[in-house]
């Protein structure tokens, strides 16, 4: 079998798809990696642009447009390494039916594409026979990240990882210590999984920002350029500095539209399409997996609610003229409280965020030991620490620093992060109990807050769902003083009196 063993036998790569992410990798390859670099796309125009990028970008020797399947992979020797950047399921499925015929042994397929894992499995169990790799890679950053360096997450076979990895190297982003921010995840569809994680983690922590510039805007009645001053104070110092999604928060405030006469963000439909047109997987994968998984993150699923809700702006017109609308109130405090309330915000936050990784690192942690795949959280974090919509440096440190001194435990249960959580909980309370008082949308930091309630208490009141359930369906339950750590059903059944 043909293989690549050394970084300096990649010389030349394959990409499919050059939409916004695959036209900047496309450029970041060839400028960093100094590879050339053919591009093939069932638009011409999207390559033809893909081109036009290049030549501005002083690479346009590095890139060569294919405008068939049968150049593409002629140009590219053997062994051949292909790079995908497509939109998920049918088209990813059509273009490895398509190279199928033009693979051999030693050839590695590259999926950066927001990917189910199980679609990422089931091209894996197609081509290992063949001795082909298909490496299923998340990829974060968004546009920017693409161009100037992305956090990477590989995963698939051994020898073709440790084949791509000088060159993955050599594109990821660096973090402030100069490191790469690129991982072997582990085996099958394991760097999809991380990626979809990721992304689920990203929409609670957008949801909770997004609540809060609410409760600013609608509520304290704050102009946008107060608001922005109020984002950059927190990615400047304290728990949320150097946090990615806070750091464009101010940019976004102080836009205004074309006209001059508002804040752009006021113009803007509230219609998040992404998850319900089928276009954005991965916050509907998360959900699902969750709840498969029995790992609760509420912070996560009322987040995308919230944006299922939003997408369906024809079904709220509609019952707005039955239901009627609910107005934020306005927030009245003293001048010398608004400064008081401003830091429980920043502080709710701060919990909310805490509350989306832990779900999230929950979820990774499971899924790993139920698949097997080894999955390092610590090295997890540390590539999250640059070019990743979920940078966030005191957290990623906070979480580093936990999984160092007690590998594979619940975040909760180290010492460092209850004591996070322990400070900064009142202030979620306070601005959770100011939000409902004002009809103010807070879905994400209403769940963080429930969750926290819930996950740690030894007291809950399902011993009443335990027994409506024995009532109906002899399903069986335990007495507090026999329960077992199993999670089997319990082995009492009363008849109950009706």
């Amino acid at each position: 079998m043909g293989s690549i063993s050394t970084a300096a036998e990649i010389s030349k790569i394959g990409v499919i798809g050059t939409g916004v992410m695959g036209s900047m990798l496309s450029l970041l390859f060839a400028e960093h990696a100094d590879i050339d670099v053919f591009i093939h796309d069932r638009s011409e125009k999207s390559m033809q642009l893909t081109a036009e990028k290049a030549k501005h970008a002083g690479l346009e020797k590095r890139i060569h447009v294919c405008k068939d399947y049968d150049t593409l992979c002629g140009s590219l020797g053997s062994p051949k390494v292909f790079f995908f950047s497509l939109p998920h399921g049918r088209p990813g499925n059509a273009v490895v039916e398509t190279l199928e015929p033009y693979l051999r042994a030693g050839d590695i397929l590259i999926d950066g594409s927001n990917e189910d894992f199980l679609v990422t499995q089931r091209r894996q169990a197609v081509l290992q026979p063949l001795g082909v790799a298909y490496v299923g890679m998340g990829v974060s950053g968004g546009f920017s990240g693409a161009r100037n360096g992305p956090s990477l997450m590989p995963s698939g076979d051994e020898w073709a990882l440790d084949a791509l990895m000088p060159l993955l190297t050599k594109i990821a982003a660096k973090d402030d210590q100069d490191r790469p921010c690129v991982t072997k995840i582990g085996s099958g569809g394991s760097g999809h999984y991380v990626k979809m994680v990721h992304n689920g983690i990203e929409h609670g922590v957008m949801s909770a920002l997004t609540e809060v510039w609410g409760l600013m805007d609608s509520s304290l009645k704050m102009t946008g350029h107060e608001i922005a001053d109020v984002f950059d104070g927190w990615n400047s110092a304290g728990e949320l500095r150097d946090n990615f999604l806070v750091a464009i928060s101010g940019p976004i405030c102080r836009t205004m539209n074309d006209t001059g006469t508002d804040h752009l963000v006021h113009d803007i439909g509230d219609a998040v399409v992404q998850d319900a047109n089928n276009s954005e997987g991965t916050g509907v994968w998360a959900n699902l997996n969750a709840v498969l998984e029995h790992i609760p993150a509420p912070s996560l699923t009322s987040a995308h609610y919230l944006r299922v809700a939003s997408a369906n702006v024809v079904q709220r017109r509609a019952i707005n003229r039955t239901l009627g609308t609910v107005v934020p109130e306005e927030i009245n405090l003293p001048s010398e409280q608004k400064p008081v309330f401003l830091e429980d915000l920043r502080q709710a936050v701060y919990t909310a965020v805490l509350t989306c990784f832990i779900q999230g690192l929950d979820l990774l942690s499971s899924k790993s030991d139920r698949e097997g795949w080894g999955i390092n959280l610590e090295e997890v974090l540390r590539i999250w620490r640059a070019g990743c919509i979920i940078k966030s440096d005191y957290i990623t440190e906070l979480f580093e620093r936990h999984y160092a001194q007690h590998p594979g435990q619940h975040p909760l249960t180290g010492p460092e992060v209850c004591a996070e959580i322990k400070k900064n909980w009142p202030s979620l309370k306070r601005t959770v109990l100011k939000a409902v008082q004002v009809d103010a949308h807070v879905p994400a930091l209403c769940s963080s807050l429930d969750y926290l309630k819930y996950i740690g208490s030894t007291d809950l009141p399902t011993s009443f769902l335990e027994a409506q359930l024995d009532a109906f369906g002899a399903h069986g339950y335990e007495l507090k003083t026999e329960q077992n750590d199993d999670m089997s059903k319990g082995k009492r059944h009363s008849e109950w009196s009706q």
